[in-house]
C-alpha cells in the first residue's frame, strides 16, 4: 500500500490519509500495538519523503508560501519544468488556491499552516 501511495498523484486522498495517521499517532491510538505504530511511522516518513509526489506536493506548497519561481520549483524539487506545471494543475485540482504574481507563484500562509498541523 505504501508504494501505492507514493507514486499517486491524488493530493486529497493522500492528504487524508497522512493526516488521519499524524492524529492517529497523537493521540497514542495505536499504544497496545507497537508494530501498527511503527508501520504509521514509516508510512507517514514515506509520505513525507521527497521520492514521492505527495512530499515534493508538500515541499512546493512550502516553498510557494514565499514566493517562487517555475524555474527555482523545478531546481529544488529535480523536478522537469513539466512536472512542476503537473503538481501546480493537482493542487489546484485539490482546491488549493495558487496565485502567480510577477512570475512568482504564491499560496496562502494558511494552507501551509494547515498541512503543518
Amino acid at each position: 500500500m505504501a508504494g501505492q501511495l507514493s507514486s499517486r498523484s491524488d493530493f486529497t486522498e493522500t492528504f487524508a490519509i497522512h493526516v488521519a495517521l499524524k492524529a492517529a499517532r497523537k493521540s497514542n491510538h495505536y499504544g497496545k500495538n507497537p508494530a501498527v505504530k511503527k508501520a504509521a511511522e514509516v508510512l507517514c516518513k514515506e509520505l513525507e519523503s521527497e521520492r514521492s509526489i505527495y512530499g515534493r506536493q508538500l515541499k512546493m506548497i512550502n516553498l510557494m508560501e514565499k514566493g517562487v519561481s517555475i524555474a527555482d520549483l523545478g531546481r529544488k524539487l529535480k523536478s522537469s519544468r513539466r512536472t512542476v506545471f503537473r503538481y501546480l494543475n493537482n493542487l489546484e485540482d485539490a482546491g488549493v488556491s495558487i496565485d502567480l504574481k510577477n512570475g512568482r507563484y504564491f499560496v496562502d500562509k494558511n494552507v501551509s499552516r494547515l498541512l503543518k498541523a
